[in-house]
């Protein structure tokens, strides 16, 4: 059963669940990934919402891979699928 997608709500709410794992450390980093890759930060943020058992070093993994995403999609180092 889905607890919750962040999908159907803004990017601002999937930033808030993340940066609470860490009380706010991690905020400027999400700013930026919701800034240029918001549905990866909504799909981390659904997935880890739905997860049995999720702590503070297993979020804190996926922000680093979002602020990684961040990089690359600013630098333009990643590709766009058509239709997006």
């Amino acid at each position: 059963m889905v607890k919750d997608n962040f999908f159907s709500q803004p990017v601002g709410r999937a930033v808030l669940y993340l940066n609470g794992f860490h009380f706010g450390a991690n905020l400027p980093k999400l700013n930026r990934a919701a800034r240029l890759v918001p549905k990866d930060v909504k799909g981390f943020a659904s997935l880890i919402a739905n997860a049995p058992a999720v702590d503070a070093d297993a979020v804190q993994d996926i922000v680093d891979l979002l602020d990684d995403y961040a990089h690359d999609a600013d630098n333009n180092l990643i590709f766009k699928l058509q239709n997006q």
